[in-house]
């Protein structure tokens, strides 16, 4: 009677690890390959248009996107992958390729609404709830509703008509992070078409790169830093190096989870690449926001990994100069330059550290509510020592408890650590491969976000953040789908 009943329980707790080892093999195959082919005709459309000065003129761009259109749609009797892979591609390149179809009405609009449709559709299919209590969204949701609450803030001090006047766009741009992560965290199925959600943002990052790479061969030689700095798609080179240092934390967490083994080494061409791009940008927050990055996937990865790295980084700064490109060394040795009165620090950072004074003065003013969405702009006059021409307060995290008050800043804090936590937990428990790269790219991700947003505010556009934004609901998945086979497991544990 043991025996069989240690039989019986061994049948009842096999099935949920061989479901879950079945479900962790296949999750590429005829999906993922059927969804990168639809991906090539877009993606080598943008290259023909860039690459070779070729103008399609509006009749062939906006027919172009019609049939793509139209055939996207077809695919929606398969599932919304295809739709969730073309947004992925689309909205880093949303800037680029604006799409206005009409009035309030573009490209990035158009995706986000079919999302929807289907988002609804497969509610009403299926029978199930339309929105689902996933890892992230409840915090996220309250994030969410105290920016809203400082929208009424900002409407209290300027009026109405004037605030829809003059912040409706930066509004939008705001809000779409939260419509994006809760159409993804929504519509994603299962873990499969989460892991594949990954390998369409590492698709849309090397188109990014090759991109950035035609960029910087027509302004490699221009006269100065400033004019050679690249703009990317998004159009400034600031925002385009934060993008950067989202899009290359997979690469990175690729790249150390196989270290030593030469599978390892299978991306670094497209990192190179990236890596060359990111020096284009000539940005010193992303410097510094790509060294934590680096630093935090070694640390993660092993002591020994992390001792390696420090070690190569630290002979070739001090040993091997040389190494060092010139263009970086010129650019971080602009953070001071020669006066009159001797060495001080430039006019750039110099604003900077003006532009925080005034952020923290505005805290200290309405620490709760803040001064209002995106104010700072219209009052930094008020509080600088002197006139500076500033959209904001290039601090992320001071741009928050500015306008949207401490509150609004402390769970955006939770935000992050929240991920960077079970980010660590992915890494660490998960039994597949795929998924430990997911959790350390999470990490990572989030390592480079609080490095590039010390020096600017790059999580308010989609088109910049929104790789963190879909990383967060994949993570949400693995997650969940995690809590809920052990739950099962350890029912069938206790029915014994």
């Amino acid at each position: 009677m043991r025996g069989s009943g240690a039989k019986v329980q061994n049948t009842l707790a096999r099935p949920p690890i061989n479901v879950a080892a079945a479900d962790s093999n296949n999750w590429a195959g005829d999906q993922l390959r059927s969804t990168l082919w639809l991906l090539a005709a877009p993606i080598i459309f943008a290259f023909a248009i860039t690459a070779f000065h070729f103008d399609p003129g509006k009749l062939g761009l906006y027919g172009f996107s019609a049939l793509f259109v139209a055939f996207l749609l077809l695919q929606l009797r398969k599932g919304p992958e295809p739709l969730l892979a073309t947004i992925i591609v689309y909205m880093p390149l949303s800037r680029l390729y604006a799409a206005r179809i009409a009035p309030g009405l573009n490209g990035t609009n158009l995706l986000e609404l079919f999302l929807v449709a289907a988002w609804l559709a497969g509610a009403f299919r299926n029978k199930r709830k339309l929105l689902s209590a996933y890892p992230f969204t409840r915090v996220v949701t309250i994030w969410m509703l105290l920016a809203v609450v400082s929208i009424f803030t900002a409407i209290s001090q300027i009026g109405l008509q004037p605030f829809i006047w003059n912040y409706t766009q930066p509004l939008r741009g705001f809000f779409d992070q939260f419509i994006i992560f809760f159409l993804f965290v929504n519509l994603i199925c299962d873990k499969n078409m989460a892991r594949r959600i990954i390998i369409y943002v590492m698709l849309s990052a090397a188109v990014i790169y090759l991109l950035g790479i035609h960029e910087w061969w027509g302004t490699r030689y221009d006269s100065s830093i400033e004019k050679s700095r690249l703009l990317g798609p998004v159009g400034q080179p600031n925002d385009f190096a934060a993008l950067m240092v989202y899009s290359i934390a997979p690469f990175l967490a690729y790249g150390a989870y196989y270290f030593p083994r030469w599978k390892s080494l299978r991306l670094t061409p497209i990192v190179l690449v990236g890596l060359r791009v990111l020096l284009a940008a000539f940005s010193r927050g992303a410097y510094l926001a790509f060294a934590m990055e680096l630093f935090t996937v070694a640390f993660f990865k092993s002591r020994k990994f992390f001792i390696l790295v420090a070690l190569i980084l630290g002979s070739i700064y001090f040993f091997i100069p040389a190494l060092v490109p010139n263009s970086m060394k010129a650019r971080i040795a602009q953070t001071y330059e020669d006066r009159a009165v001797g060495s001080s620090i430039d006019k750039s950072a110099e604003s900077r550290l003006i532009l925080w004074s005034a952020a923290i003065k505005m805290i200290k003013s309405n620490p709760i509510l803040g001064m209002g969405f995106d104010q700072f702009q219209r009052l930094s006059p008020e509080y600088t020592s002197e006139p500076i021409e500033a959209s904001d307060n290039q601090n992320f995290f001071l741009y928050t408890a500015s306008n949207m008050g401490l509150p609004s800043l402390i769970v955006f804090f939770i935000i992050i650590f929240s991920a960077a936590l079970r980010g660590l937990y992915i890494y660490r428990r998960s039994a597949q491969a795929i998924d430990r790269i997911i959790g350390l790219s999470g990490l990572t991700m989030v390592a480079g976000l609080i490095g590039v947003n010390m020096f600017g505010t790059h999580v308010i556009d989609t088109a910049v953040d929104g790789f963190f934004w879909i990383h967060l609901a994949v993570m949400a998945h693995l997650l969940r789908d995690s809590s809920q086979q052990n739950s099962l497991t350890q029912h069938a544990k206790r029915s014994i």
